[in-house]
């Protein structure tokens, strides 16, 4: 049978909502063959759990006389080999891209029998809790104690307070707000200092801060500042540094 792989990257975005439905891996052949679909689980970031690979439109006609091999890049099959869908354990793979591979025979020989997709590294089932601009205080305190239960709900995770600079406004200005939301979280909510995190995402369009939530062993995600630093516009200068006590 001849064989033809076919890649096709699996698009799971930081920024995709969880449990979004991974893009399957496709292989179509010339006029008359069968076309041959492998999903993946809804959430690929989650690589400590065992996750469920299957052929979706393998083809129906030929399915007596089909068959299945299943190989992985890392990690290992625990279930399902031989057949349309594989369980599969990745615990051991968390850091690495991982290509999940399923041949199809049985096909004539001008049909692409094999498709192909890679996994990316863990960045995991993680989005921004929440997100606000240049709000009152007392409003983001609100939102800060719901962060807080969140963290407080899982004593494993990070908290990162994730903070961009407005297209227009002063200097360290989006990073003094994040400075201010992790000192209340730890002195007023009881977060431990050395869980928050805070990151300096850039510039967009309006101030913006955005509390995440990473899962224990998750790689978080990357910001996605939307302005070029060579198009911020800085009003006024930063409030005065006290001067140091004699």
């Amino acid at each position: 049978m001849r064989r033809l792989l076919m890649s096709a990257a699996l698009a799971v975005a930081a920024l995709a909502p969880c449990g979004e439905p991974s893009r399957a891996g496709a292989a179509r052949g010339e006029e008359g063959c069968p076309e041959i679909v492998a999903n993946g689980p809804p959430d690929s970031g989650l690589l400590d759990r065992n996750l469920l690979f299957r052929v979706t439109h393998a083809p129906q006609s030929l399915r007596a006389n089909v068959t299945y091999k299943w190989t992985l890049s890392a990690g290992s099959i625990i279930g399902g080999q031989g057949t349309d869908s594989i369980t599969t354990d990745l615990t051991g793979a968390r850091d690495d891209s991982i290509e999940v591979t399923v041949e199809v025979g049985g096909l004539s020989g001008s049909c692409p029998g094999s498709v192909s997709y890679t996994l990316p590294p863990r960045i995991g089932c993680v989005r921004p809790l929440d997100s606000y601009g240049n709000i009152k205080f007392e409003d983001e305190q609100a939102r800060l104690d719901n962060y807080a239960i969140e963290l407080q709900n899982d004593p494993t995770a990070e908290g990162h307070l994730v903070c961009y600079g407005g297209r227009k406004g002063r200097a360290g200005e989006a990073e003094r707000r994040c400075v201010r939301a992790k000192k209340y979280l730890v002195e007023r909510r009881g977060i431990e200092a050395s869980r928050l995190l805070v990151v300096d995402g850039g510039f967009r369009e309006e101030l913006t801060v955005e509390p995440w939530l990473i899962p224990a062993g998750v790689r978080p995600p990357q910001p996605t500042p939307t302005v070029d630093p060579a198009e911020v516009e800085i009003t006024e200068a930063g409030p005065p540094r006290p001067r140091p006590k004699r």
